[in-house]
């Protein structure tokens, strides 16, 4: 089903491919400034993250606008649904790249400053206590994970079965129904379901904070840039968290906004 929400880390762990080799190329800012736009990568259906459809544009795609304006041009969208249609499109940049610097060097993908912290959580159904960390989930509970994930592993090694789910849209909403006690999923896709859903909110931990390979920052990603690029970029992120406008996108869809620690 084209544009769902594939990985537990969102549309991150989609655009972190986007940095694989190929002969597609960012282009240096004078090249931006004289084609009038920059283009960014955004998958057409995945909410809170883009869309291409409706009335809500998505984290990423307010972002990349915002970015644009203080780069004084338009924004152009590149729409990808699956990691390898990232190569024959010829975006600029791509948002909520996750950081890695061994993948970076391998990849040659340069970043922004990193502007959001990321990672896996815990959502609970109504009913059930919320716990710090899942090593003290306790037996029995239907604990919903994303299928071939870190977190499903991280939960097996303790001793916790789980119901394996492709979407995290459907795991969200199970766990809204009561048809899960518990799931492993992304704190945006938490924090949008309980946008949409007012009346029953979900209550959520960062249960996996203290896994490394499950907590990570994400940052503006641009393939092969010159250095006037990853400025610019730079300088219009600290003026846009310094003014509150990331704050203020991801609040719009019910996403909490933590600015990583230098």
């Amino acid at each position: 089903m084209i544009g769902r929400r594939l990985t537990v880390a969102g549309i991150a762990a989609l655009f972190a491919l986007a940095a694989q080799p190929s002969g597609l190329g960012a282009r240096p800012l004078a090249a931006i400034k004289a084609h009038g736009s920059i283009m960014v990568c955004a998958n057409p259906n995945a909410l809170p993250y883009a869309a291409k459809k409706g009335d809500r544009q998505g984290v990423q795609l307010e972002l990349a606008k915002a970015l644009a304006d203080q780069l004084g041009v338009g924004l152009e969208v590149g729409w990808v649904v699956f990691p390898f249609e990232i190569q024959r499109v010829d975006c600029d940049i791509v948002l909520d790249s996750i950081v890695d610097k061994e993948v970076q060097d391998e990849r040659h993908v340069r970043l922004s400053q990193p502007y959001q912290q990321g990672g896996v959580a815990l959502a609970f159904r109504s009913g059930v206590a919320p716990v710090a960390s899942y090593t003290d989930l306790k037996p029995g509970l239907r604990v919903g994970a994303m299928v071939s994930s870190l977190a499903r592993l991280y939960l097996a090694r303790h001793g916790i079965d789980t119901i394996p789910y492709t979407f995290e849209d459907e795991m969200v909403g199970a766990v809204g129904k009561g048809e899960l006690d518990v799931a492993a999923i992304s704190p945006a896709t938490i924090g949008y379901y309980n946008l949409s859903h007012p009346a029953a909110p979900l209550q959520s931990t960062m249960a996996f904070a203290s896994v490394p390979d499950l907590t990570w920052s994400v940052a503006v990603g641009m393939r092969k840039a010159d250095d006037a690029l990853i400025d610019s970029i730079n300088a219009a992120l600290k003026k846009l968290l310094a003014d509150g406008t990331v704050h203020h996108i991801y609040a719009g869809y019910g996403i909490d906004q933590h600015t990583p620690e230098p």
